[in-house]
């Protein structure tokens, strides 16, 4: 008994020692671990905003800023807007009017409602719907995403996020179709 309190004692001495010698005499190397440590503190100068500009010109898109400040580019023929604050690390990306309907169509609504719950349920993006001053509802989907210089591969992290709108959109639009026809049936 008296062995084990021993051991514990001094591996609870020994780890106070190293971690108030460690503090005081740092030992800077010149590894590659210590090379990639400066290299991270380069990237980190890169603003959010900055690296979201730059992501996008990579992946083949040309940014554009709105009225609102928000960054607007196209990808695949569809138009996304971005919001990127440079002293948050995450952006919002938005697709909007992938849908909308009339927001006087009562049964069309109640059919977008359900689906849009439904995937916020089980999906990683967010589907919204807001009335507009004309007589539509339009569906938009967004998504909160880290965007920091350390994710390796860059472009093609930004490309999966997008392609996770394009699934959701078309998810979107079949299982509206699909009550639609389960309507019918009835």
């Amino acid at each position: 008994m008296w062995h084990i309190i021993g051991i514990l004692v001094f591996v609870v001495i020994y780890n106070i020692w190293r971690y108030n010698h460690d503090d005081d005499n740092p030992v800077e190397t010149d590894t590659s671990d210590n090379n990639q440590i400066i290299e991270t503190h380069t990237e980190e100068a890169i603003n959010t905003r900055q690296l979201a500009l730059n992501t996008i010109e990579r992946i083949g898109s040309e940014p554009k800023y709105t009225e609102e400040g928000r960054i607007q580019f196209e990808y695949q023929g569809v138009v996304f807007l971005m919001e990127a604050a440079n002293d948050c690390m995450f952006v919002n990306l938005i697709l909007p009017w992938c849908h909308s309907l009339s927001k006087f169509d009562i049964d069309e609504f109640a059919r977008v409602r359900q689906v849009v719950n439904d995937i916020n349920a089980r999906g990683t993006a967010s589907v919204f719907y807001g009335i507009t001053d004309s007589d539509d509802v339009a569906v938009h989907i967004k998504k909160n995403f880290l965007l920091v210089p350390q994710i390796p591969d860059l472009e093609d992290y930004m490309k999966l996020m997008l392609d996770t709108f394009f699934r959701t959109a078309r998810t979107l639009n079949l299982e509206i179709e699909k009550c639609r026809l389960h309507e019918c049936e009835r």
